[in-house]
């Protein structure tokens, strides 16, 4: 519920307490050259005047799109508002616009003032901007500004930020523009926009509710619900009138979520707001909706207008015990005003555990009748609701412990300074509560700031609205949230996207890993799925393990009925004198004996890292250069820098995984180059092999902490626990920003990472051994930055633990070798190349600075670059597909078990063969198979998947000796930020493409690209059948059985969007994961993005969207026998199901008895049979789905695993 101020004063031009007058800044003299005229007239004075430093918004329509200015030019030489500024009578010879910059905020000497006039017209001429502008109009890190976009900033400021009111408004429009169905908003203002009495009841208040929340969107339907336009005009219309009575506002909005305000001032009944559907009584009820407040004023609240608070009720006072069962787990909570139990601890983790769970805000009941007593009250002490469940969950990170229908409140002051830091300098300051938040936090003694004393609802006099203004800034931390002070409508857009931001951005959608070796997969009983956690309020996350039974569902469960995990790293992280973080200095991969490896541990001091390193961690000067830094990298907190400061204490150890999902480092990864082909250490894989499962196996997992954890996942008391951590330099430069208190999450570390086997042959590793199998695991940046690193899993130590040795390579776009690198976002291939170069395969990234497209062939011992393959002229990122790379890269491999060719898709829709044949590599030039309909409308990011096509039975024919190419399927679809989302939203489709190119032989495909004339059209049969046992929940569907006439067709299409879900985006289905092979058959997981004007909740969600999961024949895109239905143990004739609770969005994972890559045909290099009865089971956050390659009328079936869930966001 947004509570809005619009007392008469909101209509003021001027902050409180401003006076225009002639006289002299600070004596009270008459100045000459009346004073007054230039104090009006400046930002530094009159803050809410035209400031040339900020940049003025347009005003948005409930659309987003910019209203049009009912203003030319504003002429100022005669009045602005109700006050005079030039002496009555003058004339005007030419219409002009002055403002003036004061020094120091002193207008009274001509040596202080600089006065800048605008004419109309403003001419071709220039304004000189302040030092420290913000104005990005006028360019990027200009000094001046034309007088014609001058002009137009200050039209815009005059027509929408000139008052309070209008300014608070705009922002407000501004700020709500991007949280399209993520809240369902209601709206309560002060007073009546008119004086109106109630003939009936002439006592009724002047507040009172306009609406009760609903969705915060417009229907797309003609006759649909316009709420997010009714929201617009609601604050673009307010008026302001009256008074300030806080109290009775807050009240109505506390009220309506109790159910006990049920209409409008206007008698029109109010919706539930508890109702899965606000406006339909007979709905559902969501338990687990938190309720928020967000109060805007601009004054101290009226004296005499305080609601009677019951003294047990307060900030001061303690709570009832409440008892729940938040997030499934049983709960108690009893509020103490001095904090949690524990609090004073002798046991510094007990006291620091204590310390963070909430912080009290009590002001030991020297203040009655306060602003911050009520918002305590409807935070700590209600309870709206006697009949839903308390399973609300609780907000980590923001030290918010409730799980019970309450109303967080947080208040937002317009020029509203705490007395302490007002000219009265005595009283509240903003420091006092940092200091006291600081030291709370870190465990010290911690004074409370100077709150406000006495009856607050007494004394009308401008010292006691100063007490009221500090009662004011208190609400908001008494009433769970917190407080803003704003004084432009910059600081109003800030402040609302700070609040609205915090109380959206948690999850464990980022993907799985699954524990087993590639023999065991008959079933999955006793195998470990592995989640990742994060929550973005403070950066914090977990790696948890749960046990699976023999279908791969969650194996065991708390009392509470939710899925026990077996272990939680943060619970197993070892102390802080037992962790290490390994790092790499001064590397270069033409010169890799230059670099310097680094194991930082406890006893570390800052000034003994190489010089690089200490660059990075210490930027700013203000870490100390013994061990204290160095120790809060390994997680000990408090510490602080070398001005006193605590650095952000962190709520747990591991940071938040939100894109990149951890990795299984064991024995399930098997290439078959034992039994396969002739790669270098042929003879020796097999024992390797065998090596890799009888090592106690491992989890990788990057986090947004800047580390790439190491964990043991072995079946033992020391599985979870750390074994030591990686921390690239491409995510050192954040750790400064990661330990402010003030930081907000940006990635640092969140890119996806990979299991390889790659053989050293000549000993290129810092451990020198030659002839050896590596186990490797090859990460990148991703969103965090355009970096790729290379990493060794130990086998030669008995519990896998890595050394410093083992930090292989780094490589960022800085290199000379890398100017094109960009944000890598995808999964890298390796193996070998013919000439005996093992390689890592992988396109070169969104967003590159130098807009170059293409495929990186990087050396994957060593990071030296192999060579860069560049898109020809005219495709790469500067054309149309927004500066976007290549997306996912899958290997070709020969009957040698060689890498002699690669394919990969690219953002505007053309899909690529790369020859990488040592005879061809150096002037390489990517062939182009097909371009989808759309193209950029229809982007390939995900990495294709191929298997070895028969042949047409006419001018090829698959033997021993032909070769006919592949069958290459791709899937359509791209989510890598907001613009992907935009609507209308263009179908995406699967394709599968004759690539009539041998493999490893030269190029047949002709130099003219396929299109979809030459494809046959395979369609989604509407009809769904619902699924029975363990498939309830789920509607499965048929696919058409198109026949593909090879002589004369070179491909397959099935367009998406057939099959929808309520509140997913009309065609919004996409492919985003890579694809997979099952048998004959290929796994595609898409998923439905939520409609940005309507929404999909639910309290029992796995935070995943809805997905459908295809499993059809590669080659033709038929329908074929791949789910069981009705569990009879059959598959049946059915190839799509649609998954409503999702579970299979982020990850990509492969786990299965069979060898090779699950994208890359079979390692023997022939065709499949039409269908093989393998079977598998794909994985993922919430839960899991049995597919099979089935054959009609078979009732048994060789079952195999594979688990595949979509890559990150």
């Amino acid at each position: 519920m947004f509570v809005l101020d619009n007392s008469g004063s909101m209509e003021e031009e001027a902050q409180d307490g401003y006076s225009v007058n002639d006289k002299c800044k600070g004596d009270e003299k008459d100045c000459a050259g009346q004073y007054g005229w230039y104090a009006m007239r400046s930002s530094n004075i009159n803050t809410q005047y035209y400031n040339p430093a900020i940049r003025y918004f347009a005003r948005v329509n409930a659309d987003g799109s910019e209203q049009e200015r009912s203003t030319y030019f504003v002429d100022n030489q005669s009045s602005t508002f109700r006050r005079p500024i030039h002496n009555t009578g003058s004339s005007i010879s030419q219409e002009k616009f002055t403002y003036v910059q004061c020094k120091n905020g002193d207008c009274s000497q001509p040596a202080t003032r600089t006065v800048v006039t605008i004419n109309n017209p403003p001419g071709s001429g220039t304004v000189n901007l302040p030092g420290g502008h913000k104005r990005t109009d006028c360019g990027v890190a200009v000094a001046k500004c034309t007088a014609e976009l001058e002009r137009q900033n200050i039209v815009n400021w005059y027509d929408w930020y000139r008052t309070r009111s209008l300014a608070v408004s705009t922002a407000l429009g501004l700020a709500m523009q991007s949280y399209d169905s993520k809240f369902r908003v209601g709206y309560v203002q002060y007073n009546q926009s008119v004086a109106v009495v109630d003939p009936k009841n002439p006592a009724k208040p002047a507040e009172y509710i306009v609406s009760g929340v609903n969705h915060f969107k417009d229907e797309s339907t003609v006759l649909g619900q316009k709420w997010k336009s009714r929201f617009y005009r609601w604050i673009y219309d307010i008026v302001p009138n009256g008074g300030t009575p806080s109290h009775n506002a807050l009240r109505l909005a506390a009220d309506y979520y109790a159910g006990k305000e049920t209409t409008t001032y206007a008698a029109s009944s109010l919706t539930n707001p508890w109702k899965n559907d606000p406006n339909d009584a007979t709905s559902g009820e969501l338990s687990c909706r938190r309720a928020y407040a967000i109060v805007l004023s601009d004054g101290a609240w009226n004296a005499g207008t305080a609601q009677a608070i019951e003294t047990s009720a307060t900030a001061t006072t303690a709570s009832t015990n409440y008892d729940g069962k938040p997030s499934g787990s049983a709960a108690k909570f009893k509020y103490d005003p001095k904090g949690a139990p524990a609090r004073d601890s002798q046991d510094l983790p007990q006291k620091l555990s204590a310390r963070n769970l909430y912080i009290p805000y009590s002001d030991g009941g020297t203040s009655s009748n306060g602003f911050a007593d009520l918002t305590a009250r409807y935070f700590w002490h209600t309870d709206f609701s006697s009949t839903l469940s308390n399973d609300v969950p609780p907000v980590e990170g923001q030290h918010n412990p409730t799980f019970w229908q309450n109303m967080t409140t947080y208040t937002i002051g317009w020029g509203l300074t705490p007395s302490g830091d007002s000219p009265l300098k005595k009283g509240l300051t903003w420091g006092q509560i940092e200091k006291y938040n600081s030291d709370w936090l870190a465990g010290n003694p911690a004074t409370p700031p100077q709150w406000a004393t006495g009856d607050l609802n007494r004394d009308g006099s401008d010292a006691g609205d100063a007490r009221r203004v500090d009662d004011f800034i208190r609400a908001g931390f008494t009433g769970g949230g917190r407080a803003y002070s704003v004084y432009s409508g910059e600081d109003v857009r800030r402040a609302l996207d700070n609040a609205l931001s915090s109380m959206v951005g948690s999850g464990n959608d980022a993907g799985v890993a699954v524990s087993g070796n590639s023999n065991e997969f008959q079933t999955l009983q006793g195998q470990y799925k592995y989640t990742t956690e994060y929550q973005t309020a403070d950066n914090s996350g977990d790696i948890k393990a749960f046990a699976l039974n023999a279908d791969g569902a969650n194996a065991v469960f708390d009392d509470a009925g939710k899925p026990k995990p077996a272990w939680s790293a943060n619970a197993r992280m070892p102390a802080v004198d037992k962790r290490t973080i390994l790092a790499l200095s001064n590397y270069d991969p033409n010169a890799p004996g230059s670099a310097q490896r680094t194991a930082l541990t406890d006893r570390t001091r800052l000034s003994d890292l190489p010089s690089d390193l200490q660059t990075l961690l210490n930027a700013d000067k203000q870490q100390a250069t013994d061990e204290r830094f160095v120790r809060y990298l390994l997680g000990e907190d408090p510490q602080k820098d070398v001005g006193g400061t605590v650095y952000r204490l962190r709520r747990q150890p591991i940071g938040a995984s939100v894109n990149s999902p951890p990795v299984f480092v064991g024995g399930r990864f098997d290439m078959g180059y034992g039994t396969f082909g002739s790669v270098d250490g042929k003879d020796t894989y097999p024992d390797y092999k065998a090596l890799k499962t009888t090592r106690p196996p491992t989890i990788f997992a990057a986090t947004n902490n800047g580390k790439v954890h190491v964990l043991n996942a072995g079946r033992n008391e020391a599985a979870g626990s750390e074994l030591a951590a990686f921390m690239p330099k491409g995510a050192m430069a954040s750790q400064i920003d990661l330990a402010g208190a003030n930081f907000r999450l940006r990635y640092t570390l969140d890119g996806p990472l990979v299991e390889q086997d790659v053989y050293d042959k000549n000993g290129q590793t810092p451990a020198g051994e030659k002839n050896t199998w590596r186990q490797l695991v090859l990460g990148t940046g991703g969103r965090a930055g355009p970096f790729m690193y290379g990493l060794e899993s130990p086998l030669n130590n008995a519990d896998r633990t890595p050394g410093k040795e083992h930090f292989l390579w780094e490589v960022n776009n800085k290199h000379k070798d890398y100017p094109h690198l960009g944000h890598v976002t995808n999964n890298p291939a390796a193996g070998q190349l013919d000439d005996g170069t093992w390689v890592m395969l992988t396109g070169n990234g969104h967003y590159p600075e130098t807009q170059k497209v293409g495929l990186y062939v990087v050396e994957a011992l060593t990071g030296k670059l192999k060579q860069f393959i560049q898109l020809p002229t005219g495709y790469g990122g500067e054309v149309s597909g927004g500066n976007r790379g290549l997306g996912g890269v899958v290997a070709v491999r020969d009957s040698t078990r060689r890498i002699v060719a690669a394919y990969a898709g690219d953002a505007n829709g053309n899909l690529w063969r790369f020859d990488l044949r040592s005879a061809k590599l150096a002037a390489s030039i990517p062939r182009r198979l097909f371009t989808t309909p759309q193209g950029r409308k229809q982007p390939i990011y995900a990495a294709p998947t191929w298997q070895v096509h028969p042949g047409d039975g006419s001018t090829c024919t698959y033997s021993t000796t032909s070769q006919c190419g592949a069958i290459v399927v791709i899937g359509t679809g791209i989510l890598l930020d907001e613009d992907d989302l935009a609507m209308p939203a263009t179908k995406q489709a699967l394709y599968g493409i004759w690539d009539q190119t041998p493999i490893g032989g030269d190029d047949k495909a002709g130099a003219v690209a396929l299109s979809t004339s030459n494809l046959v059209t395979q369609t989604i049969i509407p009809a769904a059948k619902t699924g029975a046992g363990i498939e309830e929940g789920k509607d499965f569907y048929q696919l058409s059985t198109n026949a593909v006439d090879w002589k004369t067709k070179k491909g397959w299409q099935l367009n998406l969007g057939t099959i929808t879900h309520p509140g997913a985006m009309a065609n919004g289905e996409r492919v985003v994961g890579d694809l997979a092979n099952l048998g004959s058959s290929v796994i595609v997981s898409s998923f439905l993005p939520e409609d940005k004007k309507q929404g999909i909740e639910s309290c029992t969600a796995t935070g995943s969207l809805p997905n459908i999961i295809y499993v059809l024949d590669a080659l033709t895109g038929k329908n074929k026998n791949s789910f069981d239905v009705d569990g009879n143990g059959s598959f049946d004739a059915y190839s799509v199901v649609s998954i409503p609770t999702g579970g299979f969005t982020r990850g990509n994972v492969n786990s299965r008895n069979m060898v090779g890559q699950p994208n890359e045909g079979q390692p023997d290099g022939k065709p499949r049979s039409s269908c093989t009865n393998e079977t598998g089971f794909l994985t993922g956050v919430g839960g899991t789905q049995k597919a099979g390659d089935g054959c009609p009328d078979s009732r048994t079936w060789r079952r195999s695993w594979r688990q595949v869930v979509s890559p990150p966001f």
